[in-house]
């Protein structure tokens, strides 16, 4: 039987092809963060900033809030309410961004209810607006923050680095198993191993964060079970663009997570004074529902952390889903290896009957 021959070696990229590869992608990363980070915080400018204007009668918040419309035109959404202790809760629960409200007759005082740990720059243009409001109205503003921000996080960004720190764990370590450790890319093997890592990497961020740097106090099983959720799932859905792209899933993952989901966030600057795509993914991506779940349950007692940790569980219920189909499609390719092996079981056969030690004499 004539020895088979070897396949063709497959010929080696070209140098040029090769330069080439290696060079778009520090390009793809490099232009990809300057772009975007520039063009959602390059002019903060308010965008549908929902605010309150608050009187002692529909007719005189009703007023007032159609004057400060026709002057602010789309950069405020203005609400009419009545009720002080309603506009409170509202800014409170991070619906507005402030409740303004109206002196009452012979009176000089107005008042401007907003919640400095709801962001640093939230709270300047919505002080800066109602400044101009009451200067106008020749009336003095009282500003009282119904959220302020502790000593030990004077600026609020500790939430924002927090979930930078998630985000980093999840993708970088799928990045580094499906090169190194390939093997460890299945899905029963993946589980685990995402599982136990997002845990080990939360109470590492957490324990940097808050007893050795002093940044966070207090709240740490919240924060530890929202960072696990948010690693795993960044690390399940990377898995998925891992199994497509190899290496160079790091791109759509850092873009998708990092360089839209940082802007999107308001950890930075808030949303409501960048262009509205950002608003948008506000509600949409898992580092901004991660991002609002830290500062809610850091300064705002809980508040709406629910809806928030749903969104971060349905990216990972996704990634998982998708990697099952995908590893399932994959094994069905496979599958005809069945075949195969009843067709070399057949010429083995025909083999055997040819060969003449196989042969039995005749008696």
């Amino acid at each position: 039987m004539a020895p088979t021959e070897a396949a063709p070696a497959a010929p080696a990229p070209s140098p040029v092809r090769k330069y080439v590869v290696l060079g778009l992608f520090p390009l793809l990363m490099t232009v990809l963060m300057v772009g975007i980070f520039v063009s959602a915080m390059h002019s903060p400018t308010p965008n549908n900033l929902p605010v309150a204007v608050v009187g002692s009668s529909v007719q005189q918040a009703q007023g007032a809030a159609d004057a400060l419309s026709a002057e602010a035109g789309g950069a405020l959404d203005i609400r009419v309410e009545t009720s002080v202790d309603t506009a409170k809760d509202l800014v409170h629960d991070q619906e507005i961004g402030g409740a303004y409200v109206l002196p009452a007759e012979g009176e000089k005082d107005a008042v401007l209810y907003l919640a400095g740990a709801g962001g640093s720059s939230l709270k300047q243009v919505v002080t800066q607006t109602f400044g101009q409001v009451a200067a106008e109205q020749h009336v003095t503003l009282d500003v009282q923050d119904l959220a302020p921000l502790p000593a030990h996080d004077n600026m609020g960004t500790s939430s924002l680095y927090l979930t930078i720190g998630f985000v980093m764990a999840g993708f970088m370590f799928v990045v580094v198993v499906s090169t190194a450790a390939p093997e460890l890319m299945k899905l029963r093997k993946m589980v685990p191993l995402f599982a136990g890592w997002a845990a080990l990497m939360a109470v590492s961020i957490w324990a940097l964060a808050g007893p050795v740097i002093g940044a966070l106090e207090g709240h740490a099983w919240q924060l530890l079970g929202v960072g696990s959720l948010m690693i795993f799932s960044v690390a399940m859905f990377t898995a998925l663009l891992a199994r497509f792209l190899g290496p160079l899933a790091v791109i759509p993952a850092v873009t998708l997570f990092m360089f839209l989901g940082v802007p999107s966030s308001g950890g930075a600057l808030s949303t409501y004074v960048e262009p509205v795509l950002f608003q948008s993914l506000h509600g949409f991506l898992p580092t901004p529902a991660t991002l609002e779940s830290v500062r809610s349950i850091l300064y705002f007692g809980g508040n709406g952390v629910g809806g928030h940790v749903l969104t971060i569980a349905l990216w990972g219920a996704a990634g998982l889903l998708l990697n099952a189909v995908v590893e399932l499609v994959q094994r069905r390719r496979k599958t005809p290896g069945s075949k195969v092996a009843e067709g070399n079981g057949e010429a083995g056969a025909d083999l055997s009957a040819e060969s003449p030690k196989a042969a039995v004499p005749a008696n």
